[in-house]
């Protein structure tokens, strides 16, 4: 319950600008209703796109991956979610997306806003959860939630996205 409350709190002082909390939100599926299995591995693709976007990040420089965690700009990241969005649902956008110079960048940054609707809807309070990992302890793998440049929903059985076509 006390998670409800929190989640009301939050959606409440949001007024009429719900996109601050991510959209209405009533609750956490990953903290209510995720097997903790299922919140095992919603961490590790958390920390798989998190690391993916780091390695793909050209404004990185020498920094590594909690310092580099430390510094994102969410609200940059939530308008390349949008322009991503933008882009994939226009004709033929995930082929623009591909050619686009920025393309790889605005992809990352539209799986972690797809991720963060499991939770918050808040990209930050993605990365305070991976902030708490060892980036170790997730490298890049095959797996059943690999993320091609098409997205689908979400699995049957399963409370998180899923890749297409793997």
């Amino acid at each position: 319950m006390m998670a409800n409350n929190a989640f009301d709190a939050m959606n409440s002082s949001a007024g009429n600008d719900m996109y601050i909390t991510g959209g209405a939100i009533t609750m956490s599926e990953y903290e209510q209703n995720m097997t903790p299995e299922d919140q095992k591995r919603y961490e590790t693709l958390l920390m798989d796109e998190f690391m993916s976007a780091y390695g793909s990040d050209p404004h990185k420089g020498n920094l590594d991956f909690n310092h580099w965690l430390k510094t994102l700009n969410f609200d940059l990241l939530r308008e390349r979610a949008q322009k991503f969005d933008d882009v994939r649902a226009s004709n033929h956008g995930t082929q623009r997306l591909m050619r686009m110079q920025d393309g790889r960048e605005l992809e990352d940054a539209g799986m972690l806003q797809r991720l963060a609707h499991l939770h918050t809807g808040r990209i930050e309070d993605l990365a305070e959860i991976v902030s708490t990992m060892e980036p170790a302890t997730s490298p890049m793998q095959q797996s059943d939630f690999r993320r091609p440049p098409g997205y689908s929903g979400s699995v049957p059985g399963q409370g998180f996205p899923q890749a297409v076509g793997e």
